[in-house]
């Protein structure tokens, strides 16, 4: 098989022992992504990040990016959701407390340094580029999704009034806590109890 002239490194690495088995394209998918997340975090923005710096960092080619990726904004939003997954552990669903209590804490330690730094330069950057916010939206609409059920299987089993607006639960779950944790806008309420806080006066609002 030919390889790019910018793949050779990673070919390379490809054979040692902690990406061995690993299929080549999904490591060239992962060095792309991480040079991505790397240079939006040192530049502290993403319209400052460009597809030829991605090149240069992941050691891939920019064919092989443009193959994967058919513009900047959607290697951006894809490199974004690879940080902000939905959680890969099951949810107790033994109360909607317990897994609104889950779910917080999972946002409150998953989070590096750096990611921390990505996800406010992508708040910005969906506010002003509606091609990278539809890229984006179309991923986090996936999560949404995921803390929806909890609250209508909270309604289901009578924990929660049946008239409450599901959407509306969502927002008023993540918001307090991506601005307070992810986004540290308020550092003062950057507590060990921030999320069991946050959940149990929301449940007040929402219970019966």
């Amino acid at each position: 098989m030919t390889q790019e002239p910018g793949d050779v490194d990673l070919a390379r690495d490809c054979a040692s022992p902690a990406a061995r088995g690993r299929p080549r394209s999904e490591a060239a998918s992962q060095a792309i992504l991480s040079a991505v997340l790397e240079l939006i975090a040192a530049h502290g923005s993403i319209s400052d990040v460009s597809v030829d710096a991605v090149a240069e960092r992941s050691g891939v080619s920019k064919a092989t990016i443009y193959r994967r990726w058919s513009t900047k904004e959607e290697l951006v939003a894809t490199a974004v959701d690879s940080i902000k997954s939905t959680p890969d552990f099951p949810l107790p669903h033994t109360s909607v407390r317990d897994d609104l209590l889950a779910l917080g804490r999972n946002v409150r330690t998953s989070f590096t340094d750096k990611e921390r730094k990505v996800l406010k330069c992508m708040m910005f950057e969906s506010t002003a580029n509606p091609d990278f916010k539809r890229h984006h939206d179309r991923f986090i609409e996936r999560r949404r999704s995921f803390i929806k059920e909890v609250f209508r299987l909270g309604v289901e089993r009578g924990e929660l009034r049946d008239d409450i607006d599901l959407d509306l639960a969502v927002a008023m779950f993540m918001s307090p806590l991506l601005t307070i944790i992810v986004y540290q806008n308020y550092p003062d309420l950057h507590t060990e109890g921030i999320v069991e806080r946050v959940v149990d006066n929301l449940l007040r609002g929402l219970g019966r």
